[in-house]
């Protein structure tokens, strides 16, 4: 289907663009030389193939259709030209919803744009409306990062966010897949995400993980949790450094003195406890101990 005109573009299409202007500051510039919006075929858009949302909520999405339905689409999908008709640059989910509606004809704002403007406007626009999750922004960001070269800082300052915070957010992807997906479900937030971070090994943040959910921890509780296994972690690690490089000198001298020895060993100094079940036994060891004969 062809692309046309809007015949009512006036006052409706000054509104949109008021409304989209401070996401799209660099698109939507000289309005009044063009028409506002065009109406486009349905069926000639694609989705943004950088399109960083990936979960579009079930419950959200019949709430659009719905108002879809009973308003038609208030706020104009902003696409660009391609060779076999028109590939959104944001909207996909206003999309989504008017062909659930059953709608022939969208408004739509035609722009030309390159690939890492389309990418970075489509995070931008997701932030901005706070739709997506933590692990569908890490992949935003990675994109950017991988694909077209944009610099960390660069990034952050383009997303209005602190280098850190993007720094810790990309630190997410390295989250086993069982986690990540308990994000993008909303399971867990990505605070508790972050926290699960403070472990080194896969296997401790899955265990966190099952109790998080198991006892439907807040964040602060998650960070407590965290803590305390971190603890019992580094007190294991430590009984089986000593058990490396102690066991055979515990070994060898259980044998020597028939008698059980445990050797405890502290940043500084150190135990050694030789245990015995009598007096007898007791006596014997002393003799021997103190090398007066058997």
């Amino acid at each position: 289907m062809s692309v046309k005109p809007s015949p009512d573009k006036g006052m409706r299409g000054q509104a949109l663009g008021k409304g989209l202007g401070a996401i799209f500051p660099n698109l939507l510039n000289d309005l009044g030389d063009k028409p506002s919006f065009v109406m486009c075929g349905i069926e000639e858009l694609s989705p943004n193939r950088f399109q960083p949302r990936k979960a579009f909520p079930e419950k959200e999405q019949r709430e659009l259709v719905a108002s879809i339905q009973k308003s038609g689409i208030i706020q104009p999908i902003i696409v660009r030209k391609t060779d076999t008709g028109y590939e959104i640059i944001a909207g996909e989910r206003r999309w989504r919803a008017a062909q659930q509606a059953c709608l022939q004809e969208v408004p739509v704002i035609i722009r030309g744009a390159e690939d890492q403007e389309i990418a970075e406007l489509s995070l931008i626009e997701n932030l901005q409306r706070e739709s997506l999750n933590p692990i569908e922004e890490a992949e935003a960001y990675q994109t950017l990062i991988q694909k077209f070269g944009v610099l960390p800082e660069a990034l952050a300052s383009r997303v209005g966010k602190d280098r850190s915070t993007v720094a810790n957010t990309l630190r997410l992807l390295k989250l086993p897949g069982e986690v990540k997906k308990a994000v993008t479900t909303k399971a867990i937030s990505g605070g508790h995400a972050r926290a699960l971070l403070a472990f080194d090994a896969p296997a401790e943040q899955l265990e966190a993980l099952k109790v998080i959910m198991t006892r439907n921890l807040s964040v602060r509780e998650t960070e407590r949790l965290v803590a305390h296994l971190r603890k019992a972690v580094a007190k294991k690690t430590k009984i089986t450094k000593k058990n490396k490089y102690i066991m055979d000198m515990e070994k060898t001298l259980t044998d020597r003195l028939l008698a059980a020895v445990r050797i405890q060993q502290g940043q500084k100094s150190g135990t050694i406890e030789i245990r015995f079940s009598s007096l007898d036994e007791l006596n014997r060891l002393f003799r021997r101990l103190a090398d007066t004969g058997s």
